[in-house]
This record gives structure tokens, sequence and C-alpha cells, in this order.
């Protein structure tokens, strides 16, 4: 009995991984992340700073993160990553990866941060 009710769960949780797999691989698109904050700017880069402090480098939409200065806005997107590179002929690499939130949509919240 005991070696029945192991091999039952053996082949439950095999269908199971395999059922899971088939849906992760459905190619249904994952939900947007979403931030919500205040947005500013510093150093060529948008900032959205949220509720608990965390500031999120911003990438694409710059025409209209431009309008949203000041404002607290949510957006959604994806996490991802830039290079910097100010590196001169010769010299040794000055290139940093940035940490950066790729924003696909803006909906502003408030005309002022809080």
């Amino acid at each position: 009995m005991g070696k029945s009710t192991l091999l039952s769960f053996v082949l439950l949780a095999c269908g199971f991984s395999l059922w899971a797999q088939s849906d992760s691989q459905s190619g249904k698109p994952a939900d947007p992340n979403t931030l919500t904050g205040c947005l500013s700017r510093a150093d060529n880069w948008y900032i959205l700073t949220d509720d608990i402090g965390t500031a999120h480098r911003l990438v694409g939409s710059n025409k209209q993160l431009a309008h949203q200065l000041g404002h607290q806005i949510e957006v959604t997107g994806k996490p991802g990553t830039r290079t910097q590179d100010a590196t001169l002929a010769g010299g040794a690499s000055t290139a940093i990866e940035r940490q950066v939130f790729e924003v696909k949509t803006i909906k502003q919240i408030a005309d002022t941060c809080q």
C-alpha cells in the first residue's frame, strides 16, 4: 500500500508539473508591472519615486513623461537594463549597467505630488 501511494503521488506531481509548463508556455502575455509615484528628473533620467521612497529610473515615452514632471502618476511596463558608457578610446571601461523600468503607458493620478 505504501509503494502504490508513493507512486500515485509522484505521478500526480509530474502531471501537475506538465500542466503548469503548458500553461506558462501558452503564449499569453503576462500582465504588465505597475508603478505609482511622483515624477521628477535628475541626471538626464526620469525618476519615479514611490510611496516608500524607492526611486525608479524610467525609459521610453520621453515626450509623454516630460508633461508629467511634478505630478503623481501611474506607469505600466516592465523592468529592464540600460548600459551607460563614456569610455574614451584606449581608456579603461567606464560602462555602468543600470536597472530601469521600460514604460508602456502613463496615467496621471494627481496634479501634484503628495
